[in-house]
């Protein structure tokens, strides 16, 4: 089968879900089907798997299943109380965003929370997992790490204050809210350890994003508690409250202990192939398996 994925937010995020979306693009691939991406554009001769659609206005946003093209939303974010990520003014969820979802053939949703707030609107939703991919093991780990922590993801006053935290035990690290990826692949490679940390008291969920691509890269995580049904943590040393968070990091970094967690986080994730979430995740989209475009593509 012929796949678009094409993503509709600006620019800068276009690049933080750059994981995401090869993730989704090099699975799909190795199943045997052929995929292009493509920003803020739809391809009447492809299946369309738009991500990102809710920063459209909504006149734009009607006019995608108005365009009468084959398309299923795949979303990204928390949906809760009727809100996208709670906040009312950023996006018209109930008049625009839900019926351009309804209006597809189906939503794929990372956030496996989500799912019951979808039975309730009577969306065809389901839960999209992320596994492993070896064509996602890009980063090259320096022999001698000179950072004993990185944290990558939007920097809200609770990250900074955590981060403020481990500096001021003397902890030496880095943190980026949004920068080119191969600049965050190298600081990953120079951390001993790579953080996730919750954004926001209100934001409960796992973010599989930052999990997942550092589990697939044999990174060491340190993660504070989040909800979790899918299990995604099991990859990771958890602490419960972020006052735990340095002394956590104290026991990794003594005796090198980072490096047997980083070898556990990548063993673990390897279990479950990007290709076997995918596999499932179309014949429950489709009712069965679509049509493969590259014969005998290996799986």
């Amino acid at each position: 089968m012929k796949f678009n994925l094409a993503y509709f937010g600006p620019e800068p995020l276009f690049h933080l879900r750059r994981d995401f979306l090869l993730a989704t693009k090099y699975g799909l691939e190795s199943l045997g089907h052929d995929v292009v991406l493509s920003g803020l554009q739809l391809d009447t001769s492809r299946f369309n798997l738009v991500v990102g659609a809710y920063f459209l206005a909504p006149p734009a946003m009607a006019k995608i299943a108005e365009s009468g093209i084959d398309f299923a939303h795949v979303n990204t974010e928390v949906i809760a109380g009727d809100l996208l990520n709670f906040n009312p003014s950023k996006v018209d969820f109930m008049g625009s965003y839900l019926p351009s979802m309804k209006a597809g053939r189906f939503v794929w949703d990372v956030i496996q929370d989500n799912i019951a707030e979808h039975r309730r609107y009577g969306t065809h939703a389901h839960f999209m997992r992320w596994g492993w991919h070896p064509k996602l093991e890009d980063i090259e780990h320096r022999p001698e790490k000179d950072l004993d922590f990185y944290f990558f993801g939007m920097m809200s006053a609770r990250r900074k204050e955590i981060m403020d935290t481990l500096t001021k035990r003397k902890f030496n690290g880095m943190w980026d809210a949004s920068c080119p990826y191969y600049l965050r692949n190298d600081r990953i490679a120079r951390a001993r350890v790579n953080l996730n940390v919750v954004q926001d008291d209100k934001y409960t969920h796992v973010n599989s994003f930052r999990i997942c691509y550092l589990a697939n890269n044999r990174v060491a995580i340190l993660s504070e508690a989040e909800s979790d049904p899918a299990n995604y943590l099991e990859v990771a040393k958890v602490v419960h409250g972020k006052e735990k968070l340095g002394d956590a990091l104290a026991e990794l970094l003594a005796g090198n202990a980072w490096q047997a967690q980083g070898d556990k986080a990548y063993e673990l994730f390897r279990k479950v192939p990007m290709t076997q979430c995918l596999e499932e995740l179309l014949e429950q989209s489709f009712g069965t398996q679509p049509a493969l475009s590259v014969a005998g593509a290996a799986r």
